[in-house]
């Protein structure tokens, strides 16, 4: 290791140290040599100036003024020039804190530079400042997002072609296994799950052996890569089943530390086949994902029950700004303000199904709305699956989509095939049951129930010398009229044509007479229909014929 004294003894121009021309010359090779870029800037009246880099500066894309003795540092990190960095660097020739940090410059599209940089002072008014290039880590981490996305569509895709939305671990085929260590035994437990989608037939004790049996062997290499207890392992491979089919399996392998003389490895296997197929292209590059389940677009997120009950959302995509009206900064300094963006009458179902999901361990789905900035409401589903670390506490790798079009069209499809489409009420279907649902009630509460039965007279004359264009408008008045004539419990419905049916509920104790109550909503039904109606401008009169039986238990 080079220290600082020597750092700036070899980087320090000819004729300013006590090192003979010659050992200069064997110093400044040997920094030449070293493959991070390092610079010397000495602080004077208030700028930092540029004395000595090494080759590999010279050489960094991204430096300015490098080759210029003397130089500003705003010109030597002229693309870093308007961020804090110069601040921190001047801090450290003041102060002499040593900085580490990792630099980023994008704009649309591209990625300028990425840098891990570090300076250390190394005299009162010197210091060193190392650059190593982050650029391709900076760009695995983009492209992995863009393979996720891609990934997220084709699994929407699935579920729409399904028709079901089940939990991601039902939809991925998954099973787990325990393999418990000891100095005199070794035993491995299978799951259901595992045995299913590996075709063996069920059993909880599995061979060690025959647990790797399917593996193919140019990908038994995968599960040769030292593993450093406590730490997880995620591989992919290809099993070979009992009847000859080969599918695409993902393990994610965690191990604990050993606790009196046991050691416990745990795993985690999901049959990923078809997500393989969509995205074979993609593979090498979700190595490292393999517990991110998200598949659709949307956010992914990472949640953390702490050991001592503490909670954090240690990452979240960028994609929640468009989603929820948040950045990501806030939501990582306080996860809060999500829960601050669903409606406050579905707050309490979100809260319960997520603490159940995290203290049980089980995956956690839930639909439910939230209010935009602009005051609209979306509606979005979160699915998560917790999982728990070797410290004792849990973390929930989970995404979030919206889904406002298909419960839109949910909703639109219960309106088309359950209501009238000219008044907007109940259609005969809604009322048969409706009407089945309240025979049983008046069973069991034994109140009475009315039905009423409402045609309007000489409709047909009315449509034929006005037209069918003035038959709807006086069919909507009406409606609106008997809607307005009853309670809210009360059930109004177009059985047909120019025919009603208001279903009047509880409105008595079983009897052998009509309840007076029943005389009274008669009357004012046929108040309000009595009353002229305004067709495009012109007063109509239409009288209805109305028939009434009563609803009530046999007892």
């Amino acid at each position: 290791m080079i220290s600082s004294e020597l750092l700036t003894d070899l980087l320090a121009p000819i004729g300013e140290g006590h090192i003979e021309p010659m050992a200069q010359a064997r110093l400044q090779a040997l920094v030449d040599a070293v493959p991070v870029a390092l610079m010397e800037f000495r602080l004077q009246h208030g700028r930092l100036l540029l004395l000595a880099a090494n080759a590999a500066a010279r050489r960094m894309p991204g430096l300015g003024a490098v080759r210029n003795p003397g130089a500003d540092a705003c010109e030597v990190f002229d693309l870093l020039a308007g961020t804090p960095l110069m601040d921190q660097l001047q801090g450290v020739a003041r102060v002499g804190a040593p900085l580490e940090c990792r630099q980023v410059v994008r704009e649309p599209g591209r990625l300028l530079l990425a840098w891990d940089l570090s300076a250390r002072r190394v005299t009162t008014d010197c210091i060193v400042v190392t650059v190593r290039d982050a650029t391709e880590a900076e760009t695995l981490r983009a492209a992995l997002a863009a393979s996720e996305r891609a990934l997220e569509e084709v699994r929407r895709e699935l579920r729409e072609q399904t028709e079901v939305f089940n939990t991601m671990e039902s939809l991925a085929r998954t099973g787990h296994w325990r393999r418990i260590e000891d100095p005199g035994e070794t035993v491995l437990l299978w799951s259901p799950g595992l045995c299913d989608i590996a075709g063996f037939e069920q059993q909880e004790w599995v061979d060690p052996e025959r647990a790797v049996s399917g593996i193919l062997p140019e990908d038994r290499h995968v599960f040769d890569t030292p593993r450093v207890p406590g730490a997880g392992l995620d591989v992919e491979y290809r099993w070979r089943r009992p009847d000859g089919e080969v599918r695409w399996m993902r393990s994610r392998v965690q191990r604990t530390l050993p606790r009196d003389g046991v050691q416990v490895v745990m795993g985690v296997v999901q049959d990923v086949t078809d997500e393989h197929r969509a995205a074979e292209q993609l593979r090498e590059q979700l190595l490292f994902i393999q517990r991110i389940a998200s598949r659709i677009p949307g956010f992914i997120y990472e949640y953390r029950l702490h050991a001592d009950g503490g909670t954090s959302v240690q990452y979240i995509s960028d994609a929640v700004r468009d989603f929820m009206g948040v950045e990501p900064s806030q939501v990582t300094a306080d996860h809060g303000v999500l829960m601050h963006r669903v409606l406050p009458e579905d707050l309490p179902q979100v809260q319960r199904s997520a603490i159940t999901s995290v203290r049980k361990l089980v995956p956690w789905q839930c639909e439910y709305r939230v209010r935009m900035p602009d005051g609209s409401v979306r509606w979005h589903m979160t699915n998560a699956i917790p999982h728990r670390e070797p410290d004792g506490s849990v973390v929930s790798h989970g995404f979030t989509m919206d889904i406002t079009d298909r419960k839109r069209a949910e909703q639109e499809i219960e309106r088309l095939a359950f209501f009238d489409a000219l008044t907007g009420l109940p259609n005969r279907r809604l009322l048969l049951d409706r009407l089945q649902r309240s025979i049983a009630a008046c069973q069991r509460t034994r109140n009475l129930g009315a039905l009423l039965f409402i045609d309007l007279d000489n409709f047909k004359d009315l449509n034929d010398t006005l037209g069918h264009d003035m038959g709807d408008q006086l069919l909507a008045q009406v409606a609106t009229r008997l809607v307005g004539s009853v309670r809210e419990a009360d059930t109004v419905a177009r059985f047909g044509g120019d025919e009603f049916v208001v279903m009047l509920e509880a409105l008595a104790p079983t009897c052998k007479t009509p309840p007076p109550r029943q005389k009274p909503s008669q009357k004012k039904l046929l108040a309000s229909l009595n009353q002229p109606f305004d067709l495009d401008g012109a007063q109509h009169y239409s009288t209805p014929s109305i028939g009434i039986t009563l609803l009530a238990t046999n007892a």
